[in-house]
């Protein structure tokens, strides 16, 4: 009866040993794939800081104003270029005023008028 006792205290033992091997393999790799995620974070949280820098340089006033002179060819505006709202009224064609029966005819403007039954 001793032996079999002994026998599965022995296999109780070994079956611990095996459990806590694999639970200390699964954390391992778990750990790995946190170092992994932080690393990862790390590498794009220096990637968005170098993209800001960049940006930052690219968008400034002066190299944007050279580059404009150099590229577009444009003229600083004059105040004889303004144009008053009353002259553009006059020069703007008329606005035609909306067919009744277009709308009648409209298969979304039915649509429209079912939903909101």
């Amino acid at each position: 009866m001793l032996k079999f006792v002994n026998s599965l205290l022995v296999l109780g033992l070994l079956g611990a040993a095996f459990v806590v091997y694999s639970l200390e393999y699964s954390i391992k790799q778990d750990e790995r794939l946190i170092a992994k995620a932080k690393s990862d974070a790390r590498q794009t949280r220096e990637t968005i800081k170098l993209l800001n820098a960049e940006w930052s340089m690219l968008t400034r006033p002066d190299r944007l104003q050279r580059l404009a002179k150099q590229h577009l060819n444009l003229q600083p505006v004059r105040a004889d270029q303004m144009v008053k709202p009353e002259v553009i009224a006059t020069v703007l064609p008329e606005r035609p005023a909306p067919d009744p029966t277009a709308i009648k005819n409209d298969p979304i403007a039915k649509m429209l008028e079912g939903l909101n039954k």
